[in-house]
């Protein structure tokens, strides 16, 4: 029985005319024969399987060894398909993954990019956890109330991700977001504020989908240091210089309120600390090596207000 997808992803083998009228065997079928024939087989067919894939797009290559010419053209389809066609598409497919190496460096892009590409990863961990193997660009925009457009426009920036008729693979589209997010590598984040933690520990437990973690809590409240929050102890704030000279420790997270939240990001900002999340509602003013990203709850609410309003 033929699969539904081509080992190339470009044919969608359920709307095929040739397989409906036994022209086309599909991939397996259609390979074995030939081999038993004693012909040459489909070279994308064959580096698939060699693969345990089931087509192309699941490849987790940066660039492909194939060579971008007919003699990749699938043997079964040249008698009736546009050769110069199918060989310009096929070499358009193979040289969008040159686009994804070295997603690991950094490179300009926009903060609004940035910023949807972490909603999209947070949809299509939702859609892995409830099974999906493929996703639409609709859906995904369903999802996240996105146009589709846009997603695929933000996604063609790394390179072609998706299949036409087939969407995107969600475990390849997960580990292409993760890798241009960096979190293709361990990150570890530095807590002030326990009781602001506490409240947030069953989303914040997400984070280690993503080799990212918590690794260090600190707070001034002598009631709260000395307990533990999931496997971290709470350290009170006197350790704070200590515990990042002594780690790889670059992203911290400031959920305490008042002035003392100023006077701590200067103190992280000087012990290293590149990125702070900041939930104090204060304003801080710290060098511009330091990314600072704020979410003021009271300054959200008043704005909420405006929106509210008759």
């Amino acid at each position: 029985m033929a699969t539904q997808a081509s080992a190339c992803g470009i044919y969608d083998c359920a709307k095929c005319d040739y397989l409906a009228k036994g022209l086309c065997h599909g991939c397996s079928a259609g390979n074995m024969r030939l081999q038993n024939s004693g012909e040459s087989i489909c070279a994308v067919f064959e580096c698939v399987s060699g693969k345990a894939i089931s087509h192309c797009s699941q490849c987790r290559e940066t660039s492909c060894t194939l060579k971008r010419s007919v003699e990749s053209l699938c043997p079964m389809r040249s008698r009736f398909e546009n050769t110069r066609w199918w060989a310009g598409r096929m070499a358009r497919a193979f040289e969008a993954r040159k686009g994804t190496a070295g997603l690991g460096k950094k490179r300009e892009i926009s903060e609004k990019v940035i910023n949807r590409l972490r909603w999209y990863l947070t949809a299509l961990d939702e859609f892995a956890q409830q099974g999906a193997t493929s996703i639409s660009s609709w859906r995904l925009a369903e999802r996240v109330g996105i146009n589709a457009a846009l997603i695929r426009k933000d996604l063609s920036r790394f390179g072609e991700f998706g299949t036409p008729s087939l969407g995107y693979d969600v475990d390849f589209l997960i580990h292409r977001i993760r890798d241009i997010l960096c979190l293709n590598r361990s990150n570890a984040v530095l807590w002030v504020g326990a009781a602001s933690l506490r409240l947030h520990l069953a989303s914040i437990s997400r984070l280690s989908n993503h080799t990212c973690r918590v690794v260090a809590i600190f707070d001034s409240n002598a009631d709260e240091v000395g307990q533990m929050i999931g496997d971290v102890e709470v350290q009170h704030l006197d350790k704070l210089e200590n515990k990042v000279a002594e780690s790889s420790i670059q992203a911290a997270t400031l959920a305490i309120t008042g002035r003392q939240a100023v006077d701590i990001a200067e103190r992280l900002a000087g012990c290293g600390i590149t990125a702070i999340l900041n939930l104090s509602g204060e304003m801080l003013n710290l060098p511009d090596s330091v990314r600072v990203t704020s979410f003021d709850l009271v300054g959200e609410l008043l704005e909420l207000c405006y929106y509210s309003g008759s």
